[in-house]
């Protein structure tokens, strides 16, 4: 798989072929996938969709797990543009995408150490 890298350190460009080698281990058909940039994002916020990509914030590096996590979530809303299923948006459109990739994921949330 070869895309665009772009913003990220060693350690985190390593993290990113682990994740995407435990997708493609998982099914994923990764060709969706363009580009992947580091950028900058309000707290709370670990990843953004892009129209061909996604781009990663600092708290989608906090574990390998959460990374696999985060890489998936964005790549379910890849496939859901390129299903055309977010090109418009009404009152319940974010929630039924969301939900659909809660309902598909095969890297769930990883639970905090306690």
């Amino acid at each position: 798989m070869t895309f665009l890298l772009d913003g990220f350190d060693f350690k985190e460009e390593a993290m990113i072929h682990m994740a995407i080698a435990a997708l493609e281990n998982a099914g994923y058909d990764l060709s969706v996938v363009k580009q992947l940039i580091r950028a900058d994002m309000p707290p709370g916020y670990r990843a953004m969709t892009l129209a061909d990509g996604a781009a990663l914030a600092t708290p989608a590096f906090a574990s390998q797990a959460i990374l696999n996590h985060v890489l998936e979530e964005e790549l379910i809303h890849l496939f859901q543009k390129q299903q055309g299923l977010a090109g418009e948006f009404g009152p319940t459109t974010a929630q039924s995408l969301e939900n659909e990739v809660d309902e598909n994921r095969k890297f769930p949330l990883p639970k905090p150490n306690a």
